[in-house]
């Protein structure tokens, strides 16, 4: 177990690559930088916020239920 720190560590370094990745989604989808879409909808940028939390909220939730067996 050796390893434990090291894992943990690289795990948040994911999700906060994760995070990161969604916020720049989020944010494109919110300018609405394409010609052919309305721009500034917030609503667009919400659902890209919640499906990327649940994603994270999913994946983080099975690995510490395989943490626990």
């Amino acid at each position: 177990m050796q390893h434990e720190p090291t894992n943990r560590r690289l795990l948040w370094y994911i999700v906060a690559g994760l995070v990161a990745w969604g916020g720049l989604l989020a944010l494109g989808a919110y300018l609405g930088l394409d010609p052919q879409t309305p721009d500034r909808d917030y609503r667009r940028l919400w659902v890209v916020v919640a499906m990327t939390g649940g994603f994270l909220t999913l994946w983080l939730g099975a690995l510490a239920l395989r943490g626990r067996k």
